[in-house]
């Protein structure tokens, strides 16, 4: 390989690694924000708010595994902030 073409590949990696970083991110605030407000917590939900998509969503296994934790939360009693710091740090 050419040495531009190593430096052009490596440019599109860490842009791709940083694009997900910020989905992720986008992701994680979209959680907060839906429990903090009392919303339901679905794929669907985290995916509007977050402008991510359903694949993304999926595709990260933390994130996943927090929806699908997060969509039976809406136990009488519990405060959203209750939720946050059970499952949230």
């Amino acid at each position: 390989m050419t040495d531009t073409r190593e430096r052009r590949i490596a440019v599109l990696t860490a842009a791709a690694k940083a694009k997900s970083q910020r989905a992720a991110h986008a992701a994680d605030q979209a959680i907060r924000s839906l429990v903090k407000r009392g919303e339901p917590i679905t794929f669907q939900s985290v995916q509007r708010e977050a402008g991510v998509s359903h694949a993304f969503l999926y595709k990260h296994s933390e994130l996943r595994r927090r929806i699908e934790y997060l969509r039976g939360w809406r136990v009488p009693g519990k405060r959203g902030q209750d939720v946050l710091e059970s499952c949230c740090p």
